[in-house]
């Protein structure tokens, strides 16, 4: 039990810090162009903090991680097989923090982008295989961010904000919700 209520308060942490992340952002900067683009506006608006980004990242990687991987491991199914796919999801998003300054070359730029894709298809993979029971998670995440980017008349500027933004809350909230009730993947 005491492992379990360790986990949902790291979930919790980890929601906590992407969304003042995410808040710190728009307050300051308005809608980014992607969460990439936020590395720069940090770093012009206040020297240095570009590295927000990459160590927000990080920080999501480094617990996240452990927490969806033995979720996936624990399956008592096929399905357990593939744990590999939360680790690939976050190596490319670490990598895409690797590469916050993606906009410095042609091949950092080509780097970056493919990591992003990379990441966010595992993600998809994971949740199709895996996860199909609560794919409704994702689904909602992508259409509450939809219509949020509607409403505030940005979903046509900035799309890959509000894709990017559904993603990482669908996958956090998703491993909160198996964190409280293991026997949701089941």
């Amino acid at each position: 039990m005491g492992v379990s209520i360790a986990i949902t308060i790291l979930l919790i942490i980890d929601l906590l810090v992407f969304t003042a992340y995410e808040l710190g952002v728009i307050f300051n900067f308005c809608i980014p162009n992607n969460l990439s683009n936020t590395y720069y506006h940090f770093d012009r608006k206040y020297r240095g903090y570009g590295k927000l980004f990459p160590g927000m990242l990080y920080f999501l990687c480094a617990t996240a991680l452990p927490v969806w991987v033995y979720y996936t491991y624990r399956l008592p199914d096929w399905r357990s097989n593939f744990a590999f796919l939360p680790l690939l999801t976050l190596i490319c998003l670490a990598l895409v923090g690797v590469s916050a300054r993606y906009k410095k070359s042609d091949f950092r730029i080509y780097f970056h982008y493919t990591v992003a894709i990379l990441s966010g298809f595992f993600t998809v993979l994971w949740f199709l295989i895996v996860g199909l029971k609560l794919s409704y998670i994702l689904i909602s995440f992508i259409l509450v961010m939809m219509i949020t980017g509607a409403l505030t008349r940005t979903l046509r500027i900035y799309p890959l904000f509000w894709f990017e933004t559904a993603g990482f809350f669908a996958v956090l909230y998703m491993l909160l919700i198996v964190s409280i009730v293991p026997e949701a993947l089941l």
